[in-house]
C-alpha cells in the first residue's frame, strides 16, 4: 500500500521587534524536519517560534527561545518528528527576533567603565538613574556635552548597529525615530548605546572592534532631545525590553570608581 502524505509547505512570518541580519530555514528529514538559522549580525540573535503543527511533535516546549552566535551559519535551532507516518502532516510558524542572549542574567558587575569623553575633560551629568525627565525606570546617564564633543567607548566592544542620518530634534517621544546612535556589544553579553549624536557623526562602522576611550563620533541633539547631550545607557537585551544596568566609572585619570550621581561633574 503507498503511503500519501500531505505536506503543508512552511510560511515564516516574520514579527520581530527590530529588523534583524537573521534567517529562519528548514530541511526535510527521513523522520520530519530540522531548523536552522543563519545569524549574520556582530552578536548573539535570540529568536522565538510559536509553531502550529499538524500530526509532528516538537522537540522543544512551543514558544521556546533559542541563541544564535554571531556570524553563524547554519546553526541548528530545533526539530519536528512525524508522529504518525501513515497519516499527513503539516506545520507552520511565526518568529520573533532580538539582539542578545534573552536567557542571560549575569553579567560584569565590577567592571570599571571610561567616561564618555576624552581624557582631561569634565562634563556634569544632567540627568541621572530614574531621572525626573525621561530616565522614569532606566538606568541612564545624560551628559551635557556641546554639539561636536567627541563620544569615546566606555568599553572594548564590537559595533552592532549605526543611524547617523538624521538631523531633526525635539522634546517629545514623537522625534525619538531621529535618534542618531551607537550600539556596541560586550563580552560580558552587556551592551551600551550612545544617542543624540550629530548628524553623519559616527567613525566606526558595523562589525568594527572597538578598545576602551577610542573615538566613535560626535555629540549632538538629535532625535528626543531639548537640548545637545549625550544619552548614554548600559543594558542586557531580553525578548520584548531591555534591563538597563547601573555601571560604575572610573574618574580623574582613574584614582577613583564609583556610581555617577545627577548634577555633578566628573573629570576624565
Amino acid at each position: 500500500m503507498k503511503l500519501s502524505y500531505t505536506i503543508l509547505l512552511l510560511f515564516i512570518t516574520l514579527t520581530g521587534y527590530a529588523k534583524h541580519d537573521v534567517k529562519v530555514y528548514y530541511e526535510k528529514s527521513d523522520d520530519g524536519y530540522i531548523l536552522y538559522a543563519d545569524n549574520n549580525e556582530y552578536c548573539p540573535i535570540t529568536i522565538q517560534l510559536e509553531f502550529t503543527v499538524t500530526n509532528l511533535k516538537l522537540k522543544d516546549q512551543n514558544n521556546s527561545v533559542y541563541t544564535v552566535l554571531p556570524r553563524q551559519k547554519k546553526q541548528l535551532v530545533t526539530q519536528l518528528t512525524v508522529i504518525q507516518k501513515n497519516r499527513g502532516y503539516k506545520f507552520s510558524y511565526t518568529s520573533w527576533t532580538n539582539y542578545g542572549d534573552a536567557t542571560k542574567d549575569t553579567y560584569d558587575l565590577d567592571y570599571a567603565y571610561d567616561l564618555p569623553y576624552e581624557k582631561g575633560q569634565s562634563f556634569q551629568v544632567h540627568q541621572g538613574y530614574n531621572g525626573s525627565f525621561s530616565h522614569h525606570n532606566k538606568n541612564a546617564l545624560d551628559f551635557d556635552m556641546p554639539i561636536g564633543s567627541g563620544v569615546h567607548a566606555i568599553r572594548d566592544g564590537v559595533v552592532i548597529k549605526i543611524v547617523k542620518q538624521h538631523y531633526q530634534s525635539c522634546g517629545t517621544k514623537e522625534c525619538k525615530k531621529y535618534n542618531n546612535h551607537i550600539i556596541i556589544y560586550h563580552s560580558d553579553g552587556t551592551f551600551a548605546e550612545y544617542t543624540h549624536l550629530k548628524q553623519n557623526g559616527v567613525t566606526v562602522a558595523i562589525g568594527d572592534h572597538i578598545k576602551q576611550g577610542q573615538l566613535i563620533g560626535y555629540s549632538g541633539n538629535t532625535g528626543w532631545s531639548t537640548g545637545p547631550h549625550l544619552h548614554l545607557e548600559v543594558f542586557l537585551q531580553k525578548m520584548k525590553k531591555r534591563e538597563t544596568l547601573k555601571t560604575k566609572f572610573k574618574i580623574n585619570s582613574g584614582s577613583e570608581i564609583l556610581f555617577l550621581k545627577e548634577k555633578n561633574s566628573y573629570k576624565k
